[in-house]
């Protein structure tokens, strides 16, 4: 953002006393000066706060975040180190670009970085019942299947979502893409139209969707900068878009056969085609 003054410092349009970089984070320390060192961590990627930020860069953030405190305590002296991130405003964040503070501690050093809590009124029953994750979840059935004529080429996608008994049909095309993009395409309208996070059965008979989760390509690529040893990874937009509704549902990947006696497969099938016919018609293409 624009008007961010984390995002100017990463940039270098602030000065800042940097202490450690990556691919995914910017470290330096805090003007105010405090502790034996404040340093703050944050993310390259603007996020407002814990709940903007993608799953698996928190991730990346906090194996960043272990690696500045191993060098504390292993190269510069400290036996331990404070983390502490203010998500919203009534948590005391003030400035909204995720950050996370770090104070290096040793034994006697005179910080009280905890505040003195008072005391809960209400008791330890009330609080976990008020507090607790639902354990209720919804499960739905996602089938899927995307096509195209010519690859690339005019292509569609179709989705049914099942639950209760209920199916709701989506589906879409596009003009100029490839089958594998159709095929994502299908798994993420498919999820974007389930509101609230569930448990989703997921199947497709494109091993290129589903075996990217089933033998971990997706983690491989991820890990490697969206990178294989052939280049760039393809579809990364779609990729990355499907890996952040994957924060939302808890989904398990099921392959199926093509075209075979699956009735829901076959009926995505017709909805991907129909939807070429429909760009055929619209461009005049017999």
């Amino acid at each position: 953002m624009e008007d961010c003054i984390f995002c100017k410092i990463i940039k270098g349009e602030i000065p800042s006393y940097k202490i450690y970089e990556d691919d995914h984070v910017y470290s330096f320390l805090d003007i105010s000066n405090d502790g034996n060192g404040h340093i703050l961590v944050i993310p390259k990627k603007h996020y407002v706060n814990i709940m903007d930020c993608e799953e698996i860069y928190l991730s990346k953030i906090m194996a960043s975040i272990k690696k500045i405190g191993n060098h504390l305590i292993t190269n510069c002296g400290f036996s331990g180190i404070n983390v502490m991130n203010c998500s919203g405003v009534d948590a005391g964040q003030s400035v909204f670009h995720l950050h996370f503070h770090i104070w290096p501690r040793n034994k006697d050093d005179g910080l009280k970085i905890f505040p003195e809590l008072k005391k809960c009124d209400a008791s330890l029953d009330v609080l976990c019942e008020k507090l607790k994750l639902s354990e209720k979840v919804k499960n739905v059935t996602l089938y899927t299947d995307g096509a195209c004529s010519g690859n690339p080429g005019m292509g569609g996608y179709g989705s049914i979502l099942i639950y209760n008994g209920v199916e709701k049909v989506i589906s879409g095309g596009e003009e100029n893409t490839t089958n594998n993009r159709m095929e994502l395409m299908a798994v993420i309208s498919g999820l974007e139209a389930i509101k609230m996070g569930c448990k989703v059965e997921v199947y497709s008979d494109s091993a290129y969707v589903v075996n990217a989760f089933l033998q971990g390509w997706l983690e491989k690529w991820v890990n490697n900068g969206w990178r294989t040893s052939k280049g760039d990874v393809q579809n990364q937009d779609l990729w990355q878009r499907l890996l952040e509704l994957l924060q939302k549902h808890n989904v398990e990947w099921h392959k199926v056969k093509g075209h075979a006696d699956n009735e829901y497969n076959n009926r995505c099938d017709a909805l991907a085609r129909g939807e070429i016919e429909k760009i055929k018609k619209l461009i005049n293409v017999d």
